[in-house]
């Protein structure tokens, strides 16, 4: 796949990060007591939700490329959720409990962008040297 296609992706990527930010900072909530106690420090969250952007991306990518992701997504996911020693329940009471404070998400999400840019570079400084040697060869 070309630098061109992974940009694109990326970009949609980000587009798309921003938008569920600006939805969860503006979602209206329902006036109750928050019951829930903070299970996944600000940190966990981040590590996760990058993890989670990188998951979706790479299953948008089959799909353009017709294949079926329904299967994958949740496999992928419970895999996800494993590795943090998490549940979906947990992840998604911890983001409505952090949605609660916008200036709390737009920095989770801020930090998300951040890593995944520095992935983005990393993998375009990868390729690019990929690229020279091959050229040499």
């Amino acid at each position: 796949m070309g630098t061109n296609t992974l940009n694109k992706f990326y970009y949609v990527f980000l587009i798309s990060l921003l938008l569920s930010g600006i939805f969860f900072s503006c979602a209206k909530k329902e006036s109750k007591e928050n019951t829930a106690s903070v299970q996944l420090s600000q940190e966990q969250m981040i590590t996760i939700m990058t993890d989670m952007h990188i998951l979706e991306a790479a299953l948008s990518q089959r799909r353009n490329r017709g294949q079926s992701t329904n299967e994958l997504k949740e496999s992928w996911y419970k895999q996800l959720f494993e590795k943090y020693d998490t549940t979906a329940d947990i992840f998604e009471e911890n983001l409505s409990f952090y949605n609660e404070d916008p200036a709390v998400m737009e920095k989770i999400l801020e930090e998300v962008m951040a890593n995944l840019s520095q992935l983005q570079s990393e993998l375009d400084t990868e390729t690019e040297a990929k690229t020279k040697r091959a050229t040499r060869n």
